[in-house]
């Protein structure tokens, strides 16, 4: 991968600011739906610059962020000082303690292209799971039968930088690989970066197949289909597991 917004997370926060509003709203409502209350504690799998973390902090939640950009954590611990983020990869995660509640948002689990490495992913969050522990987890869902229907364009509006991204999106249906290529330009429409990504798309009765080889029981998967999920892209799916035992 190669982004400029992790390259810049002050301007990933500008693009991407609003996104976390929706990523609480959709853990709040997992949480009570099957726990009744907020979490003792949380980890946060690919938290980015940390404002999911800071949110359940703030409540006084037990928080930790994870993720593998330490730009994005150094951006994290500046806005945050008294949370804690911590550099590692999800497929070997290894914090020696468990939690009530996992959560992992941004595409986290897409950026893993091979059933073995997710497969990885989701036994290390297992092996930071107990019994009742929920995961509330967000992928890309490959539906062959639809249009990639992501986001397109992409907005900074900074005094430092004003700028625009038209997404391109091209789907690998073997492999199950969504390639997206973005060339950010500056107010003059003269290009200033480029950027590129590659995600890996997982029908839901694979991820579930995945979910339960970990130790996860499904209980909730929702996309758009739902009204009460219209603020989700098409093609964005968050599934609500339980841990229930060792595979």
């Amino acid at each position: 991968m190669q982004n400029f917004l992790y390259r810049n997370p002050q301007l990933y926060d500008e693009v991407y600011g609003d996104s976390h509003h929706l990523d609480v709203m959709l853990c709040e409502r997992a949480f009570r739906r099957h726990r009744g209350s907020t979490p003792a504690s949380l980890l946060d799998v690919g938290c980015g610059t940390g404002e999911d973390v800071a949110h359940f902090a703030a409540q006084g939640v037990d928080a930790v962020g994870v993720d593998l950009q330490p730009q994005m954590l150094q951006r994290a611990s500046q806005k945050f000082p008294d949370a804690l983020f911590i550099e590692a990869d999800m497929r070997c995660l290894s914090l020696g303690r468990s939690f009530d509640a996992i959560i992992s948002f941004g595409y986290a689990l897409a950026n893993l292209h091979s059933d073995q490495d997710i497969t990885a992913a989701l036994q290390s969050m297992a092996r930071h799971a107990k019994s009742g522990t929920l995961l509330v987890l967000e992928t890309l869902a490959f539906q062959p039968d639809k249009a990639v229907a992501l986001p397109a364009r992409f907005t900074i509006d900074t005094p430092e930088l004003r700028a625009t991204a038209q997404a391109h999106y091209e789907i690998q249906p073997g492999s199950r690989l969504l390639d997206r290529r973005r060339t950010w330009q500056d107010e003059t429409g003269t290009p200033t970066a480029q950027d590129s990504a590659r995600f890996r798309m997982l029908a839901p009765q694979e991820l579930e197949q995945m979910l339960q080889a970990a130790g996860f029981e499904l209980l909730e998967l929702h996309d758009r289909k739902s009204p009460e999920d219209a603020g989700l892209p098409s093609g964005i799916m968050v599934t609500t597991s339980r841990y229930t035992t060792t595979p």
